[in-house]
């Protein structure tokens, strides 16, 4: 079957990528004043200028999740005690968070769905890297948040395809992804790649989210795609921001085996996800 999707439609597509708003600067202002010790004033005046993304930070900062021994009570507060890699963390997220807005009926998702599938992915992305030893966690972490944003640019741009895509899927059966890209001209781990680097995040982060259902195509990086396939897997395995999907078999997954995760690691990785999400569920909303 041809690319149902006409050249034109394909065009505005990718126009639609580049009329996306830039992902807000403050985190490559923060990063180089945190590495080089500044005072706490010139952190948080980086921070202040934009009050939505502020409101975002405080609230993140306060939930269970990073304020298990401080309370936070302001701004000042989270820049103290949260220290550098989670204080980017939390910046990360509340950038983010504007681009997951509404639902994507193309893609069956509710309201907040494809948000709170998002940030488990980021979160259990992270804690695979911490226990696999990899050096790259907040790289990992920014590639798991954004790992599904090319579909919500796809699913505004062409709705009116989806039905053709989920009939392929079922009559070929074949992978949804491989339907889009035969639909549609282009699938969404690609087109989220394309907006990875529209945005200037760095080639690991591009990497992870082009090859996060197939990262043993990846010729670079290879380690950051795997490690987003199997926090994505075990998501959908457990439901959250989508339907279930079949649980990881160690035995016959050949990138589970390149990982060298056991049954017992995975189990570990569910209970500590689980744990992490109800800790999240109070900064889980897209309130502007």
């Amino acid at each position: 079957m041809a690319t149902i999707v006409t050249k034109p439609a394909l065009d505005e597509i990718l126009r639609a990528v580049d009329r996306l708003p830039p992902f807000p600067k403050v985190v490559t202002r923060v990063i180089p004043l945190l590495r080089a010790m500044a005072p706490v004033t010139e952190i948080e005046a980086v921070i202040r200028y934009d009050q939505a993304i502020t409101a975002r930070v405080l609230s993140i900062a306060r939930s269970p999740f990073y304020a298990r021994r401080y309370k936070i009570r302001s701004l000042r507060d989270a820049i103290i005690f949260l220290g550098q890699r989670q204080l980017v963390e939390i910046i990360l997220m509340a950038c983010s968070a504007h681009y997951f807005r509404g639902q994507l009926r193309s893609y069956d998702l509710r309201e907040g769905e494809l948000w709170a599938h998002s940030v488990a992915v980021a979160l259990l992305s992270q804690i695979m890297a911490e226990d696999l030893q990899r050096r790259r966690a907040l790289t990992i972490y920014t590639a798991g948040l954004l790992h599904d944003i090319g579909k919500t640019v796809l699913d505004r741009q062409v709705p009116d395809y989806f039905d053709t895509i989920y009939l392929l899927v079922h009559e070929r059966q074949i992978t949804f992804l491989e339907a889009e890209r035969e639909v549609i001209g282009i699938n969404h781990q690609d087109l989220g790649a394309l907006i990875a680097h529209r945005w200037n995040f760095p080639p690991e982060v591009q990497v992870g989210i082009r090859f996060h259902h197939n990262p043993l195509d990846a010729k670079h990086h290879q380690d950051v795609a795997a490690i987003l396939y199997v926090a994505n897997r075990l998501v959908h395995s457990m439901g959250i921001g989508a339907s279930a999907a079949d649980f990881l078999q160690p035995d016959s997954d050949a990138i589970l085996q390149k990982l060298g995760l056991t049954q017992e690691r995975l189990d570990g990785y569910f209970l500590k996800i689980i744990e992490a999400m109800e800790d999240a569920r109070s900064f889980l909303t897209l309130a502007s």
